[in-house]
């Protein structure tokens, strides 16, 4: 998957047009970030940054941050720094 994430954004995006494709990297994704995508799968606004770091265990920090890097990588997640607003960063799908 890494030969998938360093395509230029147009063409990862061109590729998500094709549902055996998604379906592809869903099945590729570490299993925290599985269960990201399908939390987030129906949710139609970005989510806080902080939102998706409250469903993270004592224990799973590392994971949470291969997760989300992974997925941001991929442009599952589409990362957005609000700078007006005390630099929140938000996610979406």
């Amino acid at each position: 998957m890494d030969m998938v994430a360093s395509l230029p954004a147009m063409k990862l995006d061109k590729l998500y047009d094709n549902a055996f494709i998604c379906e592809a990297i869903l099945r590729s994704l570490p299993p925290l970030a599985k269960k990201y995508v399908l939390q987030m799968l129906y949710i139609d606004e970005p989510v806080l940054a902080t939102s998706i770091h409250e469903w993270v265990l004592a224990d799973g920090e590392s994971k949470h941050t291969v997760a989300i890097d992974r997925l941001v990588q991929l442009r599952v997640f589409i990362e957005t720094v609000d700078r007006w607003y005390v630099c929140i960063t938000v996610y979406l799908m």
